[in-house]
């Protein structure tokens, strides 16, 4: 019998063969579809990572920027602060001074005193060592407006016989003599007290100046342009790494970069304050051409004449502006080629696929100062119409006189202390000339904000418990709001570790080692800014006089100052309490109290098209790229270009 075979044992295994044809393609599908969801949510968290890190980059530049609001707060203190010892401290002795509540209760107008520097009355002890008695005026009584004292004749004694008549004689000779010995210890006080306050002040206004350039460089130093690193040790590069880094997905990880995107180098302004070539930020000084008119004293015969003198001076800057056409912002750029599943490896090591994202976030919310020629009052080198090298400052926007209205003058003067006959003081350890620690009712009235420096600047509260709980209502949000870890600094407590003391200081927090590498050593140690300048004095005849110190910058509202209440403040020119919260929520409706810059995040397009900023020019357009077309719209510069 033989063996049948049959059609059927010939077609076993056909159809595994096809399902290991179907089933490597289905694989390979299924594979796709991992890697594209995959890579999908890399790309995701990528951007997710850029977004953080963007905003952390520009949370530091806000801060940065708070801190410089801050100090240039300062510089219009200083300026205010000269202003009234000038027009008020050292003018109140002089004839047709306006004193009196009459005049406070009055309508204001232009002073009609001579606006010279006179401080010999009233118990004033001159350089030499003259004392003065507290009945004697001789800034009144001999002034240039006067034509001085007129000689003191000692008549011939006819009779040498009579001793009644050689009595009157030599007594008239040591009455002339007196005379002549006061007016010749007053010969070069004024001078040397003008020459003084202006190096003081000076002095103060520069180094001020020094804290803010060494701040606009350290956000204008922040690396661009190569990946940034693990050890990349710029404090506000390395917050942006980390803060994207940590929000990154193991497989983005691997070969993750981050980029800061670079602004294209503009030209510094005329007054550039800070070394570093403008990029994220451009700074621009006011100089102020100013002029100190003094009394000086001279033994013409046997009278005394006060003649005027002049000191010119250009060495004191009123503050500083920021340059509004250098938009400050922090854009990155984040690339990375993400571990996947199923690629090959040799795929991956040229760089496929890679992903990219790109954000951007920029400070917004608040200032750090008025514009060069907002304040029509400061003498500033130059300004058309305005040719007064008077030291003045306004009380609110308008303001036509400042610190010479006759209503103000009358004010500051009633914040100064008598001398014990109820006449003006001249003596300065009786408190007359008000200093930090004295608890000066006249300091505490010229640090206080006016209308202002509300409208103009971002004016933060004092952190002192004492101060905030009767000023500002909101004691806990001005401590934990205040600018954070750029605190100041007094350099008393040991190892220079912060502590307050005084009015302007508030405890901090852990200092930021990077602080040491960027901010130079005249704004003090472990990332403090110091608060106060090395003075000048201990080298002339007026010592520490108005030297800056710890207490020098206090900031409370004048409101509950003698004459000032809620209802009359701004009639003063004082800012209340509400004003200067509107600087803390400008919209006033949110709730959400704020001081200072906050951050937004910018839209890239917005950045690489075109932003419009107001100037004192009017406004103007920024391209960020030199052409708004151009094909390197995601490209590593970002221009300040104005277009």
């Amino acid at each position: 019998m033989g063996i049948r075979v049959t059609q059927r044992s010939n077609q076993r295994g056909q159809v595994a063969v096809l399902f290991a044809l179907v089933f490597t393609f289905m694989f390979v599908l299924f594979a796709m579809v991992i890697d594209v969801a995959h890579l999908i949510n890399n790309k995701i968290n990528l951007q997710l990572a850029a977004d953080s890190a963007a905003y952390a980059g520009a949370a530091w530049q806000a801060r940065t920027l708070n801190a410089i609001g801050m100090i240039n707060y300062r510089m219009r203190q200083d300026l205010k602060e000269l202003a009234m010892r000038v027009q008020v401290t050292h003018l109140r002795h002089n004839r047709n001074f306006p004193r009196g509540g009459d005049v406070i209760n009055g309508a204001p107008g232009q002073a009609d005193v001579d606006a010279f520097i006179c401080q010999q009355a009233h118990g004033y002890v001159s350089e030499s060592g003259v004392i003065y008695a507290d009945d004697t005026n001789l800034c009144r009584n001999a002034s240039a407006a006067t034509g001085g004292l007129p000689p003191i004749v000692v008549p011939p004694v006819i009779a040498a016989f009579d001793p009644f008549e050689a009595a009157i004689a030599a007594q008239i000779r040591r009455i002339a003599d007196a005379a002549d010995k006061q007016c010749a210890a007053a010969a070069h006080d004024n001078q040397d007290l003008s020459q003084h306050l202006v190096r003081e002040y000076s002095a103060r206004s520069k180094y001020h100046e020094q804290q803010i350039g060494a701040l606009a460089d350290f956000l204008n130093s922040i690396p661009t342009g190569n990946p940034l690193s693990q050890s990349s040790s710029h404090p506000i590069a390395q917050a942006a790494y980390q803060s994207a880094i940590r929000n990154l997905t193991p497989a983005n990880r691997s070969s993750f970069e981050l980029e800061v995107l670079t602004p294209q180098e503009s030209a510094p302004p005329a007054h550039a304050v800070g070394g570093v070539s403008p990029r994220f930020i451009a700074i621009e000084g006011q100089p102020m051409n100013a002029s100190l008119l003094y009394v000086n004293f001279n033994v013409q015969g046997d009278g005394c004449v006060g003649q005027p003198g002049f000191l010119d001076f250009d060495s004191m800057d009123a503050g500083v502006s920021k340059v509004r056409e250098v938009v400050t912002y922090f854009a990155v750029k984040a690339s990375a080629v993400p571990d996947l599943l199923f690629i090959p490896r040799l795929w991956l090591d040229q760089n496929f696929p890679k992903i990219e994202a790109y954000a951007a976030a920029k400070p917004f919310g608040s200032r750090i100062g008025p514009e060069n020629g907002i304040d029509p009052l400061l003498p500033v080198t130059g300004r058309p119409g305005n040719q007064s090298r008077i030291i003045n400052f306004s009380f609110k926007p308008g303001d036509s006189l400042g610190m010479m209205n006759r209503k103000m003058m009358a004010l500051f003067d009633a914040f100064h202390p008598l001398n014990p006959q109820s006449r003006p003081d001249g003596k300065r350890s009786r408190g007359a000339w008000p200093e930090p620690g004295q608890n000066s009712l006249a300091l505490r009235a010229i640090h206080a904000p006016t209308v202002f420096d509300a409208i103009f600047y971002t004016v933060f509260p004092d952190p002192n418990d004492t101060n905030i709980g009767s000023d500002y209502l909101q004691p806990q949000f001005a401590k934990a709001l205040f600018p954070d870890y750029i605190e100041a600094w007094d350099g008393q407590a040991p190892g220079g570790i912060a502590q307050q003391n005084g009015d302007a200081l508030l405890q901090p927090g852990t200092p930021n080692p990077y602080y040491q590498n960027y901010l130079n050593g005249n704004l003090g140690r472990s990332g403090w800014v110091r608060i106060d300048s090395p003075g000048t004095g201990g080298g002339d005849a007026y010592d520490t006089y108005a030297e800056e110190q710890a207490e020098s910058h206090g900031v409370s509202v004048a409101v509950g100052l003698p004459f000032i209440t809620d209802t009359t403040a701004r009639d003063f020119g004082f800012a209340t309490r509400e004003l200067v919260h509107s600087g803390w929520t400008p919209n006033g409706r949110d709730g959400q109290n704020r001081i200072g810059y906050s951050v937004k995040f910018v839209g890239i397009d917005a950045l690489t098209g075109k932003l419009q900023v107001t100037t004192s020019s009017g406004p103007k357009n920024i391209a960020n790229f030199p052409s708004p077309a151009s094909s390197d719209r995601n490209g590593s510069n970002l221009s300040h270009t104005i277009h």
